[in-house]
């Protein structure tokens, strides 16, 4: 008997979502020590948490489930962005929120402005719904026209990304009042807001159908254990809380997202030198003459590579421990992003690309 046969029938057509290898694995692969690799392809803070988070997270109790309702989470997050605890859900990074909007939609199509963080079509297609890919204009910038079409096309779910993941750039406060004007629920992933500076949270009380994500894994050094939220109308983050699993956040977890909120000075002092190592990134890199940069509000920067394959400087660079990110699509052909890390990091990247360099 072939057990595949149990088997949804288009698991084999399904987008698989392509995430970075553990640097274990890496380090082996490519004969690099751990410590030696230069972990660029990311996106995370390689500064880390603080002493006193990764404390927090050292001491949360393993063996007794965690607050079900997120109840002192919710309420720190609330302060923190100066909305109420009703407005809040937290869960297993933004993406597992992500997938709750989905399974509480239920849309008869999503929509998306590619190029776009992978996990919006990928949620999509293994919950069984339509995904509109609207391609973004020269620049990266928003088509609103072709997002307007698709939500007439059958989209209740729009996805933006902003800043853009992986084109660095943030949609504008215009842009996204015009998206909620819209007949559809506004999703606008905020990853990287800390970085840009800009959100759209202060739409929420004129937008009911809007729902901003945030996430700790960027600025706050949180990606391995795997804390976002939701901020959107009371009468949203209900049912989410309602049907989202009742320990989506573990112990540890909530306990270093609660520590880095009570250290956000110390943190958001580190996401200033992130930002400012990723302009010198930019600049740098772009000073080589073969590497284009766009222009970011992430932490990390789209570079146009105007001679030589990506696929061969990714390759050439890996072989030295230095991991860049380089896509196989059309709409980001011959392009790399790299994230910003530490001034070693950048110095160490530098030097590599001058030893790869297309003659």
């Amino acid at each position: 008997m072939n057990p595949r046969r149990y088997l949804r029938d288009d698991i084999d057509d399904l987008a698989h979502y392509a995430p970075v290898q553990p640097l274990e694995v890496l380090a082996a692969e490519i004969g690099v020590p751990v410590d030696q690799l230069v972990k660029l392809d990311a996106n995370e803070n390689l500064y880390g948490a603080p002493e006193a988070v990764r404390e927090a997270a050292a001491a949360a109790p393993p063996h007794i489930y965690p607050d079900p309702d997120q109840t002192g989470l919710r309420g720190d997050i609330a302060d923190y962005l100066g909305v109420r605890p009703e407005n809040v859900v937290a869960g297993t990074g933004s993406d597992d929120l992500l997938d709750v909007v989905l399974r509480l939609t239920l849309p008869d199509a999503t929509a998306t402005a590619t190029p776009t963080f992978g996990m919006y079509s990928f949620l999509s297609g293994i919950a069984g719904i339509r995904h509109i890919e609207v391609p973004r204009t020269a620049g990266y910038g928003l088509d609103l026209p072709g997002l307007r079409a698709a939500v007439a096309d059958g989209a209740g779910v729009v996805f933006v990304a902003s800043p853009n993941n992986p084109t660095g750039n943030a949609a504008g406060p215009e842009e996204i009042e015009a998206l909620c004007a819209l007949d559809a629920l506004i999703v606008v992933d905020e990853a990287y807001a800390e970085f840009a500076g800009t959100s759209a949270i202060p739409l929420l009380d004129t937008h009911p159908n809007l729902v901003v994500m945030r996430t700790f894994s960027k600025w706050a050094g949180l990606a391995g254990l795997r804390v976002g939220y939701a901020v959107a109308h009371a009468d949203l983050v209900e049912p989410m809380l309602a049907i989202k699993q009742p320990y989506n956040v573990n112990a540890a977890g909530d306990a270093a997202a609660r520590a880095a909120l009570a250290h956000r000075d110390e943190l958001l002092a580190t996401v200033r030198a992130i930002v400012a190592e990723r302009d010198r990134l930019s600049e740098q890199v772009g000073a080589l003459g073969w590497l284009d940069p766009y222009p970011s509000d992430a932490n990390f920067v789209l570079f146009d590579v105007k001679a030589g394959d990506s696929g061969e400087i990714a390759a050439a660079l890996r072989r030295r421990g230095v991991l860049v990110r380089r896509y196989d699509r059309p709409d980001l052909a011959n392009k790399l992003r790299i994230s910003a890390g530490r001034p070693q990091d950048t110095d160490r990247l530098l030097d590599a690309l001058k030893e790869v360099a297309p003659r």
